[in-house]
């Protein structure tokens, strides 16, 4: 029986069946993504780091285990109790806070915060702006931040496309289209299940090329430190050849 859904995308899929969809990444991969992320950061030992879209928790648990406070925010409940259940099995303590990042109030608390998996653009312009912007306002100044985000000019060359694997119990079938009027990514997301059931679901993402995202961050008030087109090619960005934009940037100073 097909399963119809109602609520903007961004509220619905994320949940238990989700997680059963999910590519297994394996713990070196894991490590390489979270030394990327903690170089670039390069908080103080003991410092407060934001997790924006945190998921699982796959990121926050290993810089937590590393000695850094994490605050792991997602709108998702079913991947915060993963992600709770894991550090509690792990014996660390990390902050997971079930809300919407539309909706962040926090002020100068941050050392330092990540967005990463093209956990940002779900929204209209207006509001990526304002996601952007609250980010920002979470840092204290000389604070960091790191955007990683699927990169327009790379994605364009490769569409439409098709592409499955296997879940947990389950095949996912991705159609993947592009929107040039509207720059968005389009995925529909086909899954059935080993009892037969099937799910679909419609993903849009905000696609941005460098010179966008940018003047998106400055217009959130942070400055570009550095960019890189992949965690394996620090600080070189190749245009339509990278695959990713992992824009490094900061609240400036006061």
């Amino acid at each position: 029986m097909l399963q119809k859904r109602g609520k903007p995308w961004y509220e619905e899929v994320f949940d238990e069946d989700f997680l059963r969809t999910l590519p297994f990444m394996t713990p070196e991969q894991t490590a390489r993504e979270v030394k990327f992320i903690r170089e670039a950061l390069s908080p103080a030992k003991g410092g407060d780091v934001l997790d924006i879209g945190c998921g699982y928790g796959r990121h926050a648990l290993e810089l937590a285990q590393q000695g850094l406070r994490l605050t792991g925010l997602d709108l998702s409940l079913p991947m915060l109790i993963k992600a709770a259940d894991s550090a509690q099995r792990r014996g660390l303590a990390v902050n997971f806070v079930h809300a919407d990042m539309r909706e962040m109030t926090f002020n100068a608390q941050f050392d330092a915060a990540y967005c990463v998996l093209s956990s940002f653009g779900y929204f209209d312009e207006e509001t990526n702006l304002r996601v952007a912007t609250a980010i920002g306002r979470a840092l204290k100044p000389g604070g960091r931040f790191l955007l990683d985000i699927i990169n327009r000019d790379y994605i364009v060359r490769d569409l439409p496309s098709r592409v499955w694997w296997e879940g947990d119990g389950c095949v996912v079938l991705e159609e993947v289209d592009f929107n040039y009027h509207t720059s968005r990514v389009l995925i529909r997301r086909s899954v059935v299940f080993g009892n037969g059931r099937q799910s679909e679901q419609e993903i849009s993402l905000r696609a941005y090329s460098l010179h966008e995202v940018g003047k998106l961050l400055r217009q959130a008030g942070l400055r570009v430190l550095d960019v890189s087109g992949g965690i394996a090619t620090k600080s070189k960005f190749y245009g339509a050849a990278s695959r990713n934009i992992l824009a490094l940037c900061e609240r400036p100073a006061l």
